[in-house]
């Protein structure tokens, strides 16, 4: 397929060895690595994770389970509250493979339950810390409430507890990744041991890059359920969680046009390619590092070079010095995405240095 501009440019090598970390690094710590697949969103992507002996998987919504199960994925966690208007597409999709829902609260259970009419597993969410969804860790009330329902319905099979510790997005640096780590455990930890006798196969299932990437220690976790680990970004690389050589794709964007004297570079790359997502960095907006592109890879990141401003086609990058001397329309440079899954969403497509096409989940399929 001949790929239009911008586009999407995946680094094989670099997704391979950060699978290969995380895979080490579960079974390491005696953990089920089931990775979050809503930053790939690609069945070839997928193949990556299955070469490292990776069999069950997470997604984020129904539409996705269905994609990656006609794929060939038979172990499928929807880590996302249950939507009940998905209900019996739910129910057909647990006929064919073994598919775990998430009820985040006794409202959401109970919209839902009387309708679920396949063998599911279930899982409840609770919350750590992040304040997104879930019953909060310790509200013992309600979380007995959730599994006494689950528990009286013989289709469904009580998994676990499952929570994001998303409140890591907010760290900066890897000991301050740790403490938060380490906090989350502790509540867990708690949790486990209230319910593990009358559940002795229970599951907690715990996710998110920036722990799962910086901490080694997961005592009483079941299992690890990191995502954008598989490309990693620029928002990581500022909390800490990976260096920019492991960022595995880069928006490839042609110049436009130059302006030397105000050290301004237009690029054709805006937020419907890289979407609005965004750090601060020596109190600037930053859209994107930017790197030189040879045709096949990209360079580090060109020191005092950012996206300072995204409009819909637009980038704007705002640079000093005189590495970007020579610049000219026409010429190519690559942006490593502060957000890696949104850009992956944004753009439907990527690109390998060969020149292979790796699709992703459809828009018109969600």
């Amino acid at each position: 397929m001949i790929k239009g501009f911008p586009f999407l440019h995946i680094d094989i090598p670099k997704c391979e060895q950060n699978i290969a970390f995380m895979v080490q690094k579960a079974t390491k710590a005696k953990v089920l690595l089931r990775p979050h697949f809503k930053t790939h969103q690609s069945l070839a992507v997928g193949e990556l994770f299955r070469k490292q002996g990776v069999n069950r998987i997470t997604v984020s919504s129904v539409a996705m389970a269905e994609y990656f199960a006609a794929g060939g994925w038979n172990d499928i966690t929807i880590a996302f509250p249950f939507v009940p208007q998905m209900v019996q597409r739910v129910n057909t999709l647990a006929q064919g493979i073994d598919l775990n829902v998430t009820f985040s609260s006794p409202q959401n259970l109970l919209a839902t339950i009387d309708r679920v009419e396949s063998k599911v597993g279930v899982f409840v969410e609770v919350d750590v810390g992040h304040g997104r969804s879930g019953v909060a860790v310790d509200n013992t009330r309600e979380l007995a409430l959730m599994v006494n329902l689950i528990s009286s319905k013989p289709n469904l099979v009580f998994r676990g507890f499952l929570t994001h510790a998303g409140y890591s997005y907010s760290a900066r640096g890897r000991e301050e990744v740790d403490k938060l780590h380490s906090e989350a455990l502790s509540k867990l930890a708690k949790l486990r041991s209230f319910w593990v006798d009358q559940f002795p196969d229970l599951t907690i299932s715990y996710g998110d890059t920036p722990t799962c990437s910086v901490s080694d220690e997961f005592w009483g976790i079941s299992e690890i359920r990191p995502g954008n680990f598989v490309f990693y970004d620029v928002m990581q690389y500022q909390i800490g969680s990976c260096t920019t050589s492991q960022v595995a794709v880069a928006l490839i964007c042609p110049v436009v046009d130059v302006y030397p004297g105000k050290q301004k570079i237009i690029v054709h790359g805006g937020a419907i390619h890289l979407s609005k997502d965004r750090v601060v960095i020596d109190g600037a907006d930053c859209y994107g590092f930017v790197c030189r592109f040879d045709g096949k890879g990209w360079s580090n990141p060109i020191p005092n070079a950012l996206v300072t401003s995204l409009s819909q086609e637009h980038g704007v990058i705002s640079y000093s010095g005189n590495d970007l001397d020579g610049i000219k329309p026409g010429d190519l440079l690559a942006i490593l995405p502060v957000h890696s899954c949104l850009a992956v969403d944004c753009m439907g497509q990527m690109f390998d240095s060969e020149g292979n096409t790796y699709d992703v989940l459809p828009k018109n399929k969600r």
